[in-house]
């Protein structure tokens, strides 16, 4: 395991150890608070129950969230109003059964909003932020390089920039190609004097000229 990897596993779990502290106090608190709330208000031993009902659905709420932020999806409108009503219910109890004081209200009131604040930095530790990868290289299918204004532009094409080397033609050999071709066409072979006549030399010439059109395999030489 690197020393990256342990880092941020051991984060995590301090995290996740201090929001659990936070809530088991959240808890204790509220439950007791919400209790003497609903004894007062005349709920004999369903006050037992009620906080119940609370942490119950503040509960459930915090690990809808936490599993869709695992799974990379938003938490979802119906699992943060769960998670939002049963802390607002907490924090309303909490300061329904404190002393009538400034101050007693915003120690009663303490324990809820640590709760919230802590749970809120617990889901924004397993937010993965979207990177893109650095040091990749370009599609294969599409290079690019640093244009005149040192904005990346595509590559032109290899075809569209490559010089391909000019190729001679020579002209006598075209010639004795075309003449030779033609008569292979009507089914005759052609012959030193019509070359000679053609090119203006001798038939000797002619005659060398259709060895070696011959030899490069551009035609046949009939006598």
């Amino acid at each position: 395991m690197s020393a990256r990897v342990a880092s941020g596993w051991a984060t995590r779990v301090v995290t996740v150890g201090a929001v659990l502290l936070v809530a088991a106090v959240a808890a204790v608190v509220s439950y007791a608070h919400m209790r003497e709330v609903a004894e007062r208000a005349g709920e004999g031993w369903r006050a037992l129950l009620l906080p119940l009902s609370v942490d119950g659905l503040v509960v459930a709420g915090s690990m809808v969230l936490l599993t869709r932020r695992r799974a990379g999806l938003p938490g979802g409108r119906l699992a943060w109003c769960a998670l939002l009503g049963g802390v607002g219910a907490s924090l309303a109890a909490n300061v329904a059964a404190a002393e009538p004081t400034a101050t007693a209200r915003v120690v009663a009131s303490w324990p809820a909003l640590a709760f919230a604040v802590a749970f809120e930095l617990l889901l924004q530790q397993r937010r993965v932020p979207v990177v893109e990868p650095a040091g990749e290289d370009p599609p294969a299918g599409d290079p690019v390089v640093d244009g005149p204004g040192g904005v990346d532009e595509p590559a032109a094409p290899a075809s569209a920039t490559a010089v391909e080397p000019a190729v001679e033609i020579d002209p006598v050999a075209a010639r004795i190609a075309e003449l030779v071709g033609a008569a292979h066409a009507q089914g005759r072979p052609v012959g030193r004097r019509t070359v000679a006549r053609e090119l203006g030399v001798t038939e000797y010439r002619a005659g060398q000229l259709l060895a070696r059109t011959n030899h490069n395999g551009d035609g046949r030489h009939a006598r």
